[in-house]
């Protein structure tokens, strides 16, 4: 899942620059009022002697300077936040100030080395233009892909088991890794209970369990198939491929056999997988400060990048390659660089260690070495691989929607400063068309910005056979006289917009569609996949939990969105994955805040292996998942591909549907009997089976019942261990086909009449 995004937003033309309006004022001996005033006088009688002046003094006046995050930019420990009713954007919006002077002013982005100023508010809404409602209807373009999406150290748990090794997200939350591959580094734990980060928002919740995601494939592929999911997105972790990390040491057998039956149960049920090769969970023995710092190894003497774990990554993709390209045809190389890189030098996300947290240097280091390893991993792929599998490979990016706050050119500048320092921070290199950083980043950041070689700028430009795209929300940008952490001298804030769960998380539908066409401009044209997009809502228990109308309007209010950058503005967005899949560990904030559009009961109880809070944890073998409102919602816009407002569905099925009579394809002519109570909520379940290959006769049939069935809106559960069968089977109700679908790969069908024998 994404997360905040710090910096500001950018218009829809290809501007990226600075601005230092008040310094270099001063610094001429002038202040705004007196400029404004004589500004055609000024302008017009020392035009050329302010071009020089200001090429000059730039470079001197706006030297970055490092920067704590300002008030308005989301830290480390986000507070709780309270879900809303309405995910629309709400009418009461600032105030927009006088329309943009058509003269460039001092100071002003595009006055930076560019032509013209940012005289242009972004499109297509003017400021204080902003849609209060949304009412597209439609189709989409016919093949347009609806997917979901989740990441391997969200849902898997089994964090132990087959050999797999430690992971830094393993360390960092405080799991005991003690015997674990990799755990040996020099920071990791050396006694139960193990310490955790300072940084990590709830304490305790760890990825041990999860979803149970690796005990559940059966379960969950039967729950996806029920939904009629066509397209699913997931990641694979590197230390169940490689538990060190290092290749030299072994590969690990059991994790190739996992995903080989992961994708091809997948296939198997109509779902097309879409990989992402690194969702964060790099293996811990690969980093162990000052000795081994990964993504963040540097020379000491020059400061230079340098490339330390670069031919360990290359040897993981290049298995995933082999080992799953025959039938994987998406692969993502990095999921969201900015977060890994940005928010995990000290802003909440692993490792965070003390000696890679310098904001003024470590996450350039960072992306510097992640921009190269995608690089090479995507050379390799289609030198050695494209051809004959004939798959596609991309990297996943992420940023948020920066609005200016007013349409004072100041505040439409810092807004494009902002993104350009973000998305166009990992945008430019691969989709630019130089091969290099943006050219507003290099002047702001100077030495601190590291540079590319000539043959890395040929290898990383065009590394990408699509853009995709992580988006979750917007905010307003302004300008402001401080640099702020990401020297974009701009501040955020969020007044008016409507609020998630998350304390980062406010949405905007219209700041998706601006977004895409800043994309779409600046990059020429090319294709996107919107890879995440989601909104969480706080749940105590699965009645609430399921309830998630809201969830369902963020999708509808930003689809729509999307829909009209495709149909107005000639976008060719190619497809949307929501996240999630179900509700799942987000991080930091451990399973308090809940994305996915399938209630998940984790069943919280004892886990010796956390660090704290042992006995309310995620336990194995006892999960339940419910489709919520949203889940349904989804599954009618794919089927349909045409968008419909939530206030006209119905929503889920009601649990009495399983009330009836029914039969077991896998029991020929052997009848079926379920009872639902009036709760709703429980039931028992009659039958008989036969071992006749003919399956039931009336005559020698052996009549079993009554079982106790626990219900949770179209999700059953049933113990049929003492017919065989597992202790806790899970059945989903498949509406196109109107039948039960269970986990073990049976289906129920209903009948209008019953026998027992």
């Amino acid at each position: 899942m994404a997360t905040p995004m710090e910096f500001g937003p950018i218009s829809q033309r290809q501007h990226d620059g600075a601005s230092g309006v008040n310094v270099l004022l001063e610094s001429i001996g002038l202040d705004m009022d007196t400029i404004k005033k004589y500004k055609w006088y000024i302008l017009g009688g020392v035009g050329v002697l302010t071009v020089v002046t200001l090429a000059v003094s730039l470079p001197v006046v706006l030297t970055p300077k490092p920067a704590s995050p300002s008030a308005g930019l989301t830290t480390a420990g986000p507070s709780e936040a309270v879900s809303t009713t309405s995910v629309g954007p709400t009418t009461t919006t600032p105030t927009p100030a006088p329309a943009p002077v058509p003269v460039p002013q001092i100071g002003d982005e595009e006055c930076l080395g560019h032509e013209g100023c940012p005289d242009q508010y972004p499109l297509p809404y003017a400021s204080g233009e902003w849609p209060s409602e949304y009412t597209w209807t439609g189709d989409l373009p016919e093949g347009f892909i609806w997917g979901l999406g989740t990441a391997s150290y969200q849902i898997e748990g089994a964090y132990k088991e087959d050999g797999r090794g430690a992971s830094i997200w393993d360390t960092f939350s405080g799991a005991d890794t003690l015997g674990m591959k990799g755990a040996n580094c020099s920071y990791c734990c050396k006694q139960a209970p193990c310490p955790v980060n300072p940084t990590m928002g709830i304490k305790g919740a760890t990825g041990n369990v999860a979803c149970d995601g690796y005990h559940m494939v059966d379960t969950d592929i039967t729950l996806m198939k029920s939904m009629g999911l066509k397209h699913y997105r997931f990641s694979i972790a590197w230390p169940r491929i490689f538990p060190s990390g290092r290749a030299a040491d072994g590969i690990n057998n059991k994790g190739i056999d996992f995903y080989n039956r992961l994708i091809d149960k997948l296939l198997d049920a109509g779902i097309t997988p879409y990989v992402t090769l690194y969702h964060w969970d790099l293996p811990q023995g690969l980093l162990s400060p000052p000795e081994k710092r990964a993504w963040w190894a540097r020379d000491d003497a020059t400061g230079e990048p340098i490339p330390e774990v670069q031919e360990e990554f290359l040897s993981f993709v290049d298995t995933c390659f082999t080992a799953f390209g025959d039938r994987v045809k998406m692969w993502f190389t990095f999921n969201e660089p900015w977060t890994l890189t940005y928010l995990a030098s000290g802003w909440g996300k692993a490792p965070c260690h003390p000696d890679l947290s310098d904001q003024s240097k470590d996450p350039y280091i960072a992306a510097h070495n992640v921009l190269n390893a995608h690089a090479a991993a995507v050379d390799l792929y289609r030198r050695k691989y494209q051809k004959k599998q004939g798959g596609k490979i991309g990297i996943t990016l992420n940023s948020d929607w920066r609005e200016p706050k007013t349409s004072d050119p100041k505040d439409v500048a810092a807004a494009l400063r902002g993104m350009a320092f973000a998305l166009g921070w990992f945008g430019d290199p691969i989709f630019g068309g130089k091969g290099d950083y943006p050219p507003s980043m290099r002047r702001f950041y100077g030495d601190r910005l590291p540079r590319f070689t000539k043959e890395q700028r040929q290898l990383i430009n065009g590394s990408a056979d699509f853009f995709a795209l992580n988006h979750y929300g917007s905010s307003w940008s302004s300008y402001s006289e401080k640099p702020g952490a990401d020297t974009a001298f701009a501040q955020t804030d969020f007044d008016g917009l409507v609020q998630g769960q998350s304390s980062w998380l406010f949405g905007a539908g219209w700041g998706l569609r601006k977004l895409l066409r800043w994309v779409h401009h600046r990059y020429g044209h090319p294709i996107i996949y919107l890879t995440e997009g989601g909104w969480s809502i706080k749940a105590e228990d699965v009645s609430t939990g399921i309830a998630d109308k809201e969830r369902a309007l963020y999708y509808y209010n930003y689809t729509a969105e999307m829909a009209r950058a495709i149909s107005e503005d000639g976008i060719d967005v190619r497809g949307y994955f929501a996240w999630s899949l179900m509700d799942n560990y987000e991080w930091e904030r451990g399973y308090l805040e809940r994305f996915g559009t399938v209630y998940n009961d984790y069943r919280p109880g004892w886990d010796a292996n956390a660090p704290v809070a042992q006995m309310s944890q995620p336990t194995a073998g006892l999960q339940v998942r419910t489709r919520k409102f949203s889940s349904c919602w989804l599954e009618r816009v794919s089927i349909e591909n045409a968008l419909t407002h939530p206030d006209n569905f119905n929503g889920c099925i009601d649990p009495s549907i399983f009330s009836g009579n029914w039969t077991d394809a896998r029991q020929p002519h052997c009848p079926r009997r379920m009872t639902v109570d009036k709760s709703g909520l429980s039931g028992h379940v009659f039958g008989a089976n036969n071992d006749s290959p003919a399956g039931c006769n009336g005559k020698t049939d052996k009549v079993w019942g009554p079982l106790r069935a626990a219900i949770s809106g179209g999700t059953v559960v049933i113990d049929f261990a003492g017919l065989g069968g597992s202790d806790r089977l899970q059945g989903f109700w498949n509406n196109r086909t109107k039948t039960i679908d269970w986990g073990d790969g049976s289906f129920w069908s209903s009948v209008r009449e019953l026998v027992l024998v």
